[in-house]
């Protein structure tokens, strides 16, 4: 069923910029291409859940042709011209009906010749047929006259601010545009905050011994990728006298060895009772300890020194330390971070601290672009909101779990839009249609098939991805939701007489 933006039959002045423009000249019977250019052609546009039509057509007169170029734009997110369809117009007047079939030379303009032989009022019905849907568009009561005479002028409704944006432009470009109804919309908190790593997802590499560091590879920098288990570092004390890890290395391998052998020697004898139970015990347990220790050192240690090993898999988030410096136990080397989940804080102001507890959402946009990124889709959740002030900064902190779809930056200030209790029969319009001007804000109303308007209007809470309208549109408004600008540039263009020709 048409859901009608509503029938318009109006006179435009159309600019002569299509992409792609093909001249139909027909010759019509008993018309002169004088009289032809005088008349002014009906214009309509009207919408179904799948289709917009924007037809224009000479005014039917009986015995007359009358050519049709029929726009199908379809509603699916993209604004993109109708192709690879079958499209029929049937003409019914007084229960008789006529049949015609189109033709095709630009991508989504369908052609038909119509010659009505009654008089009277009839409907024009669009049967469209694809391999994804079928569909009808109906245009009622569509008035046949008896001669050129008898043509009925039009009045020009066009205003001089429209603009002039034809399909073939709209096709061709990222443009969209949306009908607006009430819907549930909810109250915004915003806020400013960072971007964090999530604990656990970020670890401290520590010096375990004093030494001089070596880098495993020369290309080793802040924000290099990391395996875990991979060699980062070696410390080596070689050449030092104290807290030389090479000493201790072959002081564990030799304890190691004596005391293995001595495990083995009692673990004979003790059978035999040459040596008694305790004495078996205490070399077994010094076996055991001595092991500990040698393999401890085994698996960290090189011929260059002790080895300092990614602990995750990730990235180096920082880097203390240069090839050949100095170190001491315990120093701090570089900091490992996954990268793979975040952290969001939003910082709250102490004036919305009745509303702390209602938030359970938010949108963000970090400093470094204007992508506005949901909780949801980043696979998020809440996980804490401040029972108190936070020290020394005086907010709220709100903190946000999501996974790092690796476009997020860890340690970047964010602004955050946080959602409180939802409301109902809000009117709520894409940012992307917005344009601001002088700090004035104003949408491009659609008030014809290649007619647009410039509406002013007063906004109120947004989310940085929609915005509420609190005056300036109405409920079943169509509006330009994606590319405004090039409506708005459109707009500073001459404006010549369309032809009727694409």
């Amino acid at each position: 069923m048409i859901k009608a933006f509503s029938a318009l039959i109006m006179v435009v002045l159309l600019v002569s910029g299509c992409n792609n423009e093909v001249d139909y000249d027909h010759d019509t019977n008993g018309v002169s291409n004088d009289q032809k250019e005088q008349l002014e052609p009906e214009i309509w546009t009207l919408f179904t859940d799948n289709l917009e039509l924007f037809v224009e057509f000479d005014p039917l007169v009986k015995g007359n042709t009358s050519e049709f170029l029929a726009h199908f734009t379809l509603l699916n997110n993209n604004y993109s011209a109708l192709e690879n369809a079958k499209v029929t117009l049937e003409f019914v007047v007084d229960n008789k009906e006529t049949t015609y079939e189109s033709h095709t030379e630009v991508a989504g303009i369908y052609h038909f010749n119509v010659v009505p032989e009654i008089l009277g009022e009839g409907d024009l019905r669009f049967i469209i047929n694809t391999e994804e849907f079928s569909d009808k568009i109906i245009l009622r009561d569509v008035h046949i006259f008896k001669s050129i005479d008898d043509v009925h002028s039009h009045s020009n409704n066009n205003s001089s601010g429209d603009v002039f944006y034809s399909k073939e432009q709209a096709w061709s470009s990222d443009f969209d545009v949306k009908q607006i109804f009430p819907q549930q919309f909810t109250n915004i908190v915003k806020a400013s905050g960072e971007i964090m790593a999530m604990p656990g997802e970020k670890q401290n590499l520590i010096a375990k011994n004093e030494g001089i560091i070596m880098f495993s590879k020369s290309n080793l920098v802040q924000g290099s990728p990391v395996q875990k288990g991979e060699i980062l570092f070696t410390v080596s004390s070689r050449g030092l006298t104290d807290d030389n890890i090479n000493v201790e290395y072959q002081e564990a391998l030799m304890n190691y060895d004596k005391s293995k052998s001595q495990y083995q020697r009692h673990k004979n004898l003790v059978q035999d009772r040459i040596v008694s139970q305790s004495q078996f015990v205490e070399s077994r347990n010094r076996y055991f300890a001595d092991s500990v220790a040698f393999f401890n050192l085994k698996e960290n240690v090189t011929n260059g020194g002790l080895k300092v090993v990614a602990p995750l898999s990730g990235y180096i988030h920082d880097l203390h330390v240069s090839e050949g410096q100095f170190v001491s136990t315990g120093f701090l080397l570089s900091t490992i971070s996954s990268n793979k989940v975040m952290l969001l804080r939003a910082d709250v102001p102490q004036t919305y601290f009745s509303e702390l507890a209602s938030i359970q959402d938010a949108t963000f946009r970090p400093a470094y672009t204007d992508k506005i990124y949901t909780i949801d889709e980043l696979g998020g959740k809440l996980l804490a909101k401040a029972s108190s002030v936070a020290e020394n900064n005086h907010y709220m902190p709100v903190y946000f779990e999501v996974n790092n779809d690796g476009t997020l930056l860890e340690g970047a200030f964010a602004e955050f839009y946080l959602k409180t209790e939802p409301q109902i029969d809000k009117l709520i319009i894409p940012v992307s249609a917005i344009i601001e001007e002088q700090n004035a804000f104003y949408v491009y109303k659609q008030i014809g098939g290649e007619t647009f308007r410039k509406q002013s209007l007063v906004i109120g809470n947004s989310d940085g991805i929609f915005s509420e309208v609190i005056s300036g549109l109405e409920a079943g408004d169509r509006i330009v939701s994606k590319g405004a600008m090039l409506v708005k540039a459109a707009s500073v263009t001459s404006a010549p007489i369309h032809s009727h020709s694409h």
